[in-house]
């Protein structure tokens, strides 16, 4: 069973903000700065481990945002959310609170391949987010903005060439830390691209962080590269004739993301239908006529293989009809998200693209679409646990390492899991050598057995948390059936 109380958001905000007012303490053992899927993922996977956790985020109210498709795992993508939920991640249990369209994609094929996908409830998923974290001990949020990593001289007995040792905030606060990680998304010196416009920024309505990508360049010596991405405008839902376009029904019994659930918050009649169309010979023509004005389309620089704009899939697939979901972006909302077509030319050629498009031909603009442009981390420098090679205690998980996605941000933190030094696992590993009578004599041990001794640690009290959670559900499913049919329970 799925049960779960959310606090309001205003109730996190000032939760929250009380305790940026009262900074118990000025050390931690892990600093994450940011908080998107890979943030909220490190943080709670730090301090469900044992660590003293900070979460740095620029607004609070955007803590958990899903700042594109309102949709969460796909074929593979889903494979990944299962995989975080396995190690007691947070995504996937939020999708299965949050969704409002449940399928699973690739049933023609083998189960191994199957892949589990909502759509999801933009402010269900980020309220549920954030109850987590209050919720979570030894974890607190701090709404900031991070200007520089403070360095020093690297411990001799690591590998490495620098040591960070903690963060200075933009108003000159000091914090210090064992490890830092950076999962700034797309802020780290973002632009926003709009026709020929462009603006700073990482999402629309956000600052970037500049002061942390010239660090990584220029005090840690990182090579640092650089990516371009997109969003569709958002559409008004009563504008667009949804009658012109194919109905796509959710499943009729709804799959969990979670091995925890048994179901969905969502019951199958609540579900919301999707819908497919494709886009005309119109549409590739407002393409060309206004690749003059696109100055986003015109950069040279790359952008993820998964996600690309409009303007790219005409130029290099011409004369093809592409497809365009229209999705919805949650129970109470007016708006619809056109999945397939991201794009950045000016604002009014955009209307004039969608309308080219059958159901859409009346349809009008809540937000227009727009491009960004991000610095990001060549992965190359990392190592396996995404600590940064030649800097001691720093750690890059998510966009800032190149991935897409909201399912490769959140999964890459499995490794920062699993390898985090925090000082609670090294405590209780040599507790654990202790018993074994090795604690002091160890000798010929190799580094895999040192990494299973580990991961017995991380995962030992798993399968008893599991099974606590399993049996609770089934009482309480029991429960309610036996309410429903007017039996006093025993």
């Amino acid at each position: 069973m799925l049960t779960k109380k959310i606090p309001p958001v205003q109730s996190f905000l000032l939760l929250v903000s009380r305790r940026v007012g009262h900074l118990s303490r000025q050390r931690y053992d892990v600093i994450v700065v940011g908080g998107g899927h890979a943030g909220t993922e490190a943080a709670a996977a730090a301090a469900r481990v044992g660590a003293d956790t900070l979460l740095v985020t620029q607004k609070m109210h955007t803590v958990g945002a899903l700042s594109c498709n309102p949709s969460l795992g796909g074929v593979g993508k889903g494979q990944l959310v299962r995989e975080v939920d396995a190690l007691d991640g947070l995504c996937g249990r939020a999708g299965d609170w949050a969704g409002i369209h449940f399928s699973i994609l690739n049933r023609r094929k083998g189960p191994a391949v199957w892949g589990p996908r909502a759509q999801l409830d933009r402010q269900r998923y980020r309220e549920f987010i954030q109850s987590e974290l209050l919720s979570t001990p030894r974890l607190t949020v701090l709404e900031g903005s991070v200007e520089e990593l403070l360095v020093t001289d690297p411990n001799p007995e690591d590998p490495g060439h620098h040591r960070v040792t903690g963060i200075r905030l933009d108003g000159s606060q000091t914090i210090s830390a064992a490890s830092v990680v950076l999962t700034t998304g797309t802020f780290l010196s973002g632009s926003l691209f709009m026709g020929q416009t462009s603006s700073p920024g990482g999402r629309i309505g956000d600052a970037p962080s500049v002061g942390l990508s010239q660090m990584l360049r220029e005090r840690l010596g990182l090579k640092i590269g650089r990516l371009r991405t997109g969003t569709p405008p958002r559409i008004v839902k009563d504008s667009v004739d949804l009658s012109l376009a194919q109905l796509h029904l959710p499943d009729s019994c709804p799959t969990p993301f979670s091995f925890m659930n048994t179901r969905t918050r969502c019951k199958p009649e609540e579900q919301l239908p999707c819908h497919l169309t494709l886009t005309t010979p119109g549409v590739e023509k407002v393409v060309r006529e206004s690749l003059h004005l696109n100055c986003h389309i015109q950069e040279d620089t790359k952008g993820p293989r998964y996600c690309p704009s409009i303007e790219s899939r005409v130029l290099r697939f011409p004369g093809r009809n592409h497809q365009v979901w229209l999705e919805p972006e949650g129970v109470t909302s007016d708006l619809l998200y056109p999945q397939g077509l991201s794009m950045t030319m000016p604002p009014d050629a955009q209307l004039r693209l969608i309308r080219e498009i059958p159901p859409l031909h009346r349809a009008e603009i809540h937000t227009p679409g727009y491009g960004v442009q991000y610095d990001f981390v060549c992965p190359t420098q990392l190592s396996p646990s995404l600590q940064v090679k030649n800097t001691q205690g720093l750690f890059l998980a998510g966009q800032i390492n190149g991935t897409t996605g909201y399912e490769e941000a959140a999964a890459q933190v499995a490794a920062f899991l699993w390898l985090t030094k925090s000082h609670s696992i090294m405590r209780d590993m040599t507790v654990l050598c202790s018993q074994l009578g090795a604690a002091t004599r160890l000798e010929g041990v190799t580094p895999a057995a040192i990494v299973a001794l580990l991961n017995y640690v991380l995962v030992k009290e798993k399968p008893k948390k599991t099974i606590q959670r399993n049996q609770q559900n089934q009482e309480e499913e029991r429960e309610e059936d036996l309410c429903a049919r007017n039996v006093s329970l025993p």
